[in-house]
């Protein structure tokens, strides 16, 4: 851009030599040095943050689809880079043994159901021959009581106190082991829920709500608005649910962001709000414009690595941080898609008259992405 300003200042001095008005000396032709400082100084450096510039580039989110079941694949339903919706199928995975899981856990609940029915009923009926027993025994004591009265008044002989005594002591064991009936069935009921259900019951409507649940997961979805590429699964194939072996990658297309980076030196004249122009490559001689979003406050160099071991000197560079852009129009912003790249000028509030520079050299860029490949 400087050379550019600088042939209309040569292409004077010619004229003016021509014209006999200044001579054709070393001297005047020695001002064109003169000439590209005065450039530098009061034009090209002050632009570097009156309308700093930088790479920017389109990005979104990469699923790495993981099934939470593993087996067979029985169908792929999708091919490679078309739109889809969110919960649209993506595969099938071999139901069978899901659906035989579900049928045992049904299985097992209405057994279940009905050992604790059994249970419960047992228990009552332990209860109540505890409640007859204690009733005996209480009986028993109180005629032991009275017997025992009658004798120390020398009405009834010591034989028939150790009789009582007989009868009082069998009470007491058809007690205790009434209470031991009681322990054994309350123990085969469990313990009991805050809602009244027993435990074991509970534990199988929650294993059944898990086989439903795994069953359902035979089915895997999209997360989002987005495509499947590089498709590789094919049916035969066995998908697993560990995140060391995904068996897709879901390119997220519902929230697409447009990032630039911009030396650090430059951030402290960049504000959400202000204007930007950009060229794309993938749109050669188009310029698209929108207003700085944020400006993300932190990048890898600042992030503390957990170990364990005393950190180690290492060189410190200082990268560029990242300003979110948002384009004015929405719908060039999900023409552009993912992965595309270009160059940014950001119009701050310094030095406003090196903008009108930074345009013409933005538009020179645009237009050299004809030919250029290269960012």
């Amino acid at each position: 851009m400087i050379i550019v300003l600088t042939l209309p200042y040569v292409a004077l001095l010619y004229l003016l030599m021509r014209a006999k008005i200044i001579p054709n000396s070393p001297a005047v032709w020695g001002s064109v040095l003169g000439w590209i400082t005065l450039l530098l100084i009061f034009l090209f450096i002050p632009m570097q943050w009156g309308a700093p510039s930088g790479s920017t580039a389109v990005l979104t989110r990469v699923v790495q689809v993981v099934p939470n079941v593993s087996g067979q694949v029985i169908e792929v339903s999708v091919e490679a880079n078309e739109p889809l919706s969110k919960g649209d199928v993506l595969f099938r995975i071999d139901p069978d043994p899901f659906q035989q899981a579900v049928d045992m856990s049904e299985a097992s609940l209405v057994r279940v159901k009905t050992q604790s029915k059994q249970d419960l009923e047992a228990l009552e009926d332990a209860r109540a021959s505890l409640r007859q027993a204690e009733a005996a025994l209480e009986l028993a004591q109180s005629r032991y009581d009275d017997d025992k009265k009658l004798v120390e008044a020398e009405v009834y002989s010591e034989n028939r106190l150790e009789r009582r005594q007989s009868d009082l002591d069998q009470a007491t064991a058809v007690v205790d082991s009434a209470k031991s009936a009681v322990s054994r069935a309350a123990a085969e009921v469990g313990a009991v829920m805050e809602d009244g259900t027993t435990a074991k019951v509970a534990e199988a409507q929650a294993a059944l709500e898990q086989a439903v649940w795994n069953l359902e997961q035979t089915v895997v979805r999209a997360p989002s608005e987005g495509y499947v590429t590089n498709l590789a699964l094919a049916v035969g194939q066995r998908a697993v649910n560990l995140p060391i072996a995904p068996s897709m990658a879901f390119v997220d297309t519902s929230e697409e962001v447009l990032v630039a980076q911009i030396n650090q030196v430059h951030l402290r004249h960049i504000e959400p709000g202000q204007s930007f122009e950009l060229a794309m490559k993938k749109r050669p001689g188009q310029i698209f414009t929108g207003t700085v979003e944020i400006v993300v406050p932190a990048m890898s160099g600042g992030q503390a690595q957990v170990s364990g071991t005393v950190a180690g000197a290492s060189q410190i560079v200082a990268e560029p941080f990242a300003v979110r852009l948002q384009l004015d129009d929405a719908e060039a912003m999900a023409d552009l898609g993912p992965g595309s790249v270009g160059t940014v000028a950001i119009y701050t509030n310094s030095v406003a008259a090196t903008h009108i520079i930074r345009r013409v050299m933005i538009r020179i860029e645009a237009i050299m992405n004809y030919v250029n490949p290269a960012l």
